[in-house]
């Protein structure tokens, strides 16, 4: 009876004790806002100081920096503010939600060791963003590898990348705008590593040139021009070791704008159209001559289905991010540096590596033939009956195989069928006319008329 007793006590002053606290009418003692305690503070005195950090807040001006980048953010450039409703909805139900229990655990929670709470900020991150793209513009650089150049047969030292880490300087803009003693803050940027350094080229010796191979784009065509200088520089200096496969969609990339490739001419289902990273199978093919003159195993190749102009049938190799790719192998005991370098409008590709080739390669054609264009017919009814017009001269189609001869000390020590190409011509387009001559309506008009009436 006595337990019984007391524990209806203990309930009955539990009770109170909960009612006691849902009806107290100030913020809990130990809730800390942004460092002041505001404990026993009554809502309207929460709103007030609200609402003068609101106004030195608009004031608030904070100076970003790197190197020479030195930028002015002032907090109504980003419309930046205190959201006064959610920072006052946090402050003020603390410990007044939950269940019963949760509540009196949170308020002896505060008592014993605080609460803090921070301020609820709102900005406009469409500005926000501007402002870090511009940096990021100014400040990222991909990392150059060391490369001999194929011009003067110099090496060029390496060169590191630098990258604006975007994910961490928006919270370090925030706090700064946020912390009253702070008005400076430096913009974070990663370092990143070339993968070729002087010293890898260095310590392998690979100073032979192997084989070379060079193709002509136009230049005046700024997006095709400025994809191949990228696909190029993400292919120089690449280092393919004994037994490894070289993936052009793996050194390259995906063909994104955010990777740095532009929208330019492709072929795609035999036409071409307009696609990001139009232009970089012209890199691809200008390796992939270097690649069979220096003599190594091909493992993936395919062609483009029509003819090209920078480089013979039989010798290019299309490719199609996750799709279609270019691969080969080192199937030589020594590492291989490639190189890629672009001048005006030349694009030279080279295979070296420790030791000059010593076999002759050739590139040979068999079984070529001739696919005349097919004549397509289209009916016009602007053109008069028996009228035609050319609307699109046909270009013809091949076929055709490929090998490579490899040749030892005016020996010839072997011959293999590198592919079977087809590529497809273009039609003929011939506008036939369907209208009929001015003199043949008036002679359908008089027929008519001297039918006899029935």
């Amino acid at each position: 009876m006595k337990k019984t007793w007391l524990g209806m006590t203990a309930l009955g002053i539990l009770v109170v004790v909960i009612i006691l606290f849902s009806w107290y009418p100030k913020v809990y003692k130990g809730v800390i806002l942004e460092g002041v305690d505001i404990g026993g503070y009554s809502r309207e005195e929460v709103v007030q100081l609200l609402s003068s950090w609101q106004t030195q807040y608009h004031k608030k001006s904070i100076v970003v920096q790197y190197g020479d980048i030195k930028s002015n953010v002032d907090a109504e450039n980003i419309d930046l503010g205190i959201d006064a409703n959610a920072t006052l909805d946090q402050v003020w139900n603390y410990g007044r939600r939950g269940s019963w229990w949760e509540r009196i655990q949170n308020i002896k929670t505060g008592w014993e060791k605080g609460y803090p709470i921070s301020l609820t900020i709102k900005y406009n991150e469409d500005k926000l963003e501007s402002l870090i793209q511009q940096w990021k513009d100014a400040i990222d650089r991909p990392p150059r590898n060391a490369v001999i150049n194929l011009w003067t047969g110099t090496l060029v030292p390496h060169e590191l990348g630098y990258a604006l880490d975007c994910d961490a300087l928006r919270p370090l803009i925030l706090d700064a705008f946020k912390t009253a003693n702070r008005s400076e803050i430096t913009l974070p940027v990663k370092v990143i590593q070339p993968k070729v350094t002087m010293e890898d080229i260095t310590n392998a010796g690979m100073k032979e040139i192997l084989s070379s191979y060079t193709t002509t784009f136009n230049s005046g065509d700024a997006n095709r021009t400025d994809n191949i200088k990228l696909a190029a520089l993400n292919t120089n200096g690449t280092i393919v070791y004994p037994g490894k496969i070289f993936s052009f969609n793996e050194i390259v990339g995906p063909r994104e704008k955010e990777n740095g490739f532009k929208e330019a001419l492709e072929i795609v289902d035999g036409e071409f159209v307009p696609g990001i990273g139009g232009g970089i199978c012209q890199v691809s093919s200008t390796l992939y001559n270097a690649v069979l003159l220096a003599n190594l195993k091909i493992v993936e190749r395919s062609n483009h289905s029509k003819p090209l102009s920078y480089v013979p049938l039989g010798r290019d190799a299309t490719v199609a991010y996750g799709a279609l790719d270019f691969q080969f192998m080192n199937n030589t005991k020594e590492p291989l540096l490639i190189l890629a370098e672009v001048e005006d409008n030349k694009l030279v590709v080279g295979i070296l590596g420790p030791h000059p080739l010593v076999e002759k390669v050739e590139i040979q054609h068999e079984s070529q033939k001739t696919i005349p264009p097919i004549i397509v017919k289209k009916d016009d009814d602007n053109l008069y009956l028996g009228e035609t017009l050319v609307e699109q001269e046909g270009r013809p189609g091949y076929s055709l195989t490929t090998l490579r001869v490899v040749w030892s000390k005016g020996r010839q020590i072997s011959k293999e069928v590198l592919s079977k190409d087809v590529y497809l011509g273009e039609d003929t387009i011939v506008k036939v006319g369907k209208k009929k001559p001015p003199t043949a309506d008036k002679a359908d008009k008089k027929q008519i008329s001297v039918l006899p009436k029935l």
